[in-house]
């Protein structure tokens, strides 16, 4: 949504969601450019500039890395330090990262968001990770904008929980590279 009304890129998301609930499994297949998108489809193998991995016990369970292209962003959600990430992905996973030549960002979302308040919700703190990483928006602005959209969103609930959020975004940011 930040990108479709904040940047003059054109925007569209095609999700496919998991039956089940607890521990299911979202795919966002989100693409964005300089002209109109037509049609909705899937973001095809080796074709995401970007992948994200929210939650990762299923680096073992689904092909992540399969839609990456050569030379995208892999950002992972992990509780070990970056320095000790490596030795505990699939070896599968670790060759196709150097096959491929992506760039590895990793973050502890959850560790961000119980330090915060946010309790286990990390949705916010990956997107802030998203933009700074990408680079579609300058990283002041797109803060800006994805506090903005928190404060839209959830601003009548009080400003506790909106001080918690915005916490949680700058607390993404200070770990990431510049």
């Amino acid at each position: 949504k930040i990108i479709g009304e904040e940047t003059d890129l054109f925007a569209q998301g095609y999700f496919q969601y998991d039956s089940k609930k607890a521990g299911a499994v979202t795919v966002s297949h989100l693409r964005f450019g300089p002209g109109p998108i037509r049609s909705t489809y899937l973001v095809g193998d080796g074709e995401a500039a970007f992948v994200g991995c929210h939650q990762p016990v299923f680096l073992d369970r689904y092909a992540m890395l399969d839609k990456a292209r050569d030379g995208a962003v892999f950002l992972l959600n992990s509780a070990p330090p970056p320095d000790r990430v490596w030795h505990d992905l699939p070896r599968s996973m670790q060759r196709k990262i150097i096959a491929k030549g992506l760039s590895f960002y990793v973050i502890d979302a959850y560790a961000i968001a119980e330090r915060t308040g946010m309790g286990r919700r990390i949705n916010t703190i990956m997107q802030a990770c998203f933009f700074a990483i990408s680079g579609i928006l300058e990283r002041e602005a797109a803060v800006a904008r994805i506090k903005e959209a928190v404060r839209k969103t959830y601003g009548r609930k009080g400003r506790a929980l909106l001080e918690r959020t915005y916490a949680a975004i700058d607390a993404a940011l200070e770990g990431l590279p510049r």
